[in-house]
């Protein structure tokens, strides 16, 4: 849950004054317990799960995601002979209000976004190796969909009933008026073995089954400007809408994940038998002495036809790297996170949803490290992202992150760009 302020002209080390008085007089703010759905699930304080603060995975935070939230903790459950549930529904309101200023803000205004990613999370355990997630927006949405030439007659990015789309389809980035919605069911059909439907509107394809920080799943990361440091979600690859079936093999070392799967959300007409484009993901997630380490691979292939006659064909080609280190120096936790990844260009027949130049591919670098200053309280960090596709354009991100609760948080950073798009963000998060 988000409250995000974005903050007006003032200079950014100024700022940065104002919130470390602040935090001073926040420093003995009693921190919470266990709050959003699954910490009430478990019984178990936020930190159980999470490195440094939410919504970063620790070791145990990725067995229980991995179990696809089926672990019973204190909870009392009702049980039968084919039923085990917990005995309330768990849910949570994930808010976030932001204030940002920029260069280019009309009359030297900023802009308070509210609500920003605002949503109703529910989920946890269905049946005793049954889970699911499910998360409803609750007001205006920033969101990354796709715009078709000819068709789309409301301009909504779904197939309605009596529009047929035609032509070329297209990323985009736009402001979206409305609800977003995000959902899977995970099935553990042995320790090892799940099966996972999912749909989301702005996830990505990671959504289906992620464990690792890095950016590979857009809401899975440890700072708040997820083009700052990961490559996928500079080339858009590990974010927008996505709908499919992932197939898992999981241990506590290595997982992979092959989903078969199209970059649509909504209502679509596709053939899922055969017809849908290819997620390949393999992570190896050692013990480094006492550094908690992943490695990871991803790749994207094939294509999708979608829509009515004649269907739009969407092609997908992408690969990634990237790798985490999460541990601690002297008393204080380090979070380093790091990736690289690739969209090779279109050719004059296949159409690159992820880069439809045809002159060259587009690459992407992004790195961030996040050090616990004040353990369990204050994290400082600096990142860094570059994207070539014709000019290189360089990001550089500043931030401090403070925790008032387990589940409440204040981050306020600073973006400078190559591209002169700079801004300052003051964000308020909270988990409800």
């Amino acid at each position: 849950m988000y409250l995000i302020f974005k903050i007006t002209r003032i200079n950014f080390f100024h700022l940065f004054a104002i919130l470390l008085v602040t935090i001073t007089t926040l420093f003995f703010t009693p921190q919470a317990e266990a709050v959003p759905a699954f910490a009430r699930q478990m019984g178990m304080n936020c930190t159980s799960c999470h490195f440094q603060n939410f919504p970063a995975l620790n070791n145990f935070g990725r067995v229980f995601r991995a179990q696809g939230f089926t672990m019973a903790g204190t909870q009392k459950m009702i049980e039968g002979d084919d039923l085990s549930l917990p005995i309330v529904l768990n849910a949570s309101v994930i808010t976030k209000l932001r204030y940002q200023s920029s260069s280019s803000d009309s009359g030297g205004r900023g802009e308070i976004q509210w609500p920003d990613e605002a949503a109703l999370l529910v989920g946890g355990r269905v049946a005793e190796d049954v889970g699911f997630l499910m998360e409803l927006g609750l007001g205006p949405q920033e969101g990354e969909g796709t715009a078709y030439d000819t068709g789309d007659t409301n301009q909504n990015g779904i197939q309605d009933l009596g529009e047929t789309f035609t032509g070329s389809i297209t990323a985009v980035a736009t402001d979206v008026t409305g609800n977003f919605l995000s959902t899977k069911f995970h099935f553990n059909l042995t320790d090892t073995i799940a099966v996972i439907p999912f749909s989301t509107d702005g996830l990505g394809v990671g959504y289906g089954f992620e464990l690792l920080n890095t950016g590979v799943q857009r809401s899975q990361r440890p700072i708040e400007n997820r083009k700052g440091f990961s490559a996928g979600q500079v080339l858009g690859t590990a974010s927008g809408g996505a709908t499919g079936m992932a197939f898992v093999y999981h241990t506590n070392d290595w997982y992979i994940n092959y989903s078969h799967w199209t970059p649509t959300w909504g209502n679509s007409q596709v053939n899922i038998f055969g017809g849908l484009a290819n997620y390949l993901r393999l992570v190896y997630m050692p013990a480094i002495g006492s550094w908690d380490t992943g490695f990871g691979i991803t790749s994207m292939s094939g294509s999708v036809k979608s829509g009515g006659t004649p269907a739009s064909e969407i092609f997908v080609d992408s690969w990634t790297i990237d790798a985490q280190a999460q541990g601690q120096v002297g008393t204080m936790p380090l979070g380093i996170y790091a990736s690289y990844g690739a969209a090779p260009k279109s050719t004059a027949t296949e159409e690159n949803f992820y880069n439809t130049s045809t002159v060259e591919d587009a690459t992407a670098f992004g790195v961030v490290a996040k050090l616990g200053v004040i353990p369990g309280k204050m994290q400082v960090y600096l990142a860094t992202a570059s994207k070539t596709n014709g000019p290189t354009t360089n990001t550089t991100t500043i931030g401090l992150q403070y925790t008032m609760a387990e589940n409440v948080k204040i981050e306020l950073y600073n973006v400078s760009s190559d591209s002169d798009d700079d801004y300052t963000m003051l964000m308020l998060f909270a988990g409800i």
